[in-house]
C-alpha cells in the first residue's frame, strides 16, 4: 500500500558535475526553490565522495554527471551505493543510452536525464516526488 507522506523541512541536493555553466544553472534553480536546500556543488565525484564524510542531512539527493574527471558519475553512483544507501541518486548526462547509463543504474541511480531533453525544473519535480513518496 502507497501512501503520500509530504517531508518536514527541504531536501539536501548536492551537484555534481564538470562543467561550470551547467553547475551553476542548477545551483540558481535549485536556491530558488524552497523544496529544496544546495548542500554542496562539486567538480567531480571525488570532491564529493571526500565531502560526504561530513555529512548528516536527510533526505539527500545527488545529482550526477556521468562524464566526469576522477571519480565519473558510475564509480561515484557506486560509491554512494555502499557507503551511502539512503541517499537518492541520479545521473544527469549528454549520453541517452549506452553501457554507462545501463551501469548507472546497476549503481542504484533512480533514474537518468538527458541534458537538453528535460527542463530542469520537470526534474526537480520528479525528485521531489519521488523524495515526497514513502511505501509502507
Amino acid at each position: 500500500m502507497k501512501s503520500s507522506t509530504f517531508i518536514n523541512g527541504p531536501i539536501g541536493i548536492r551537484i555534481v558535475d564538470d562543467s561550470a555553466i551547467y553547475r551553476r544553472l542548477l545551483s540558481l534553480l535549485i536556491e530558488k526553490d524552497d523544496r529544496f536546500l544546495l548542500l554542496g556543488v562539486f567538480n567531480s565525484g571525488y570532491d564529493l565522495i571526500s565531502n560526504m564524510k561530513n555529512t548528516c542531512f536527510s533526505p539527500s539527493v545527488c545529482l550526477l554527471d556521468i562524464l566526469m574527471p576522477k571519480y565519473n558519475g558510475v564509480e561515484t553512483a557506486r560509491l554512494l551505493q555502499i557507503n551511502y544507501p539512503n541517499i537518492l541518486s541520479y545521473g544527469l548526462s549528454t549520453l541517452h543510452d549506452g553501457l554507462m547509463v545501463q551501469q548507472m543504474y546497476q549503481n542504484g541511480v533512480k533514474q537518468v536525464f538527458q541534458k537538453g531533453n528535460y527542463q530542469l525544473t520537470y526534474i526537480l519535480d520528479v525528485i521531489y516526488e519521488d523524495c515526497s513518496i514513502v511505501t509502507d
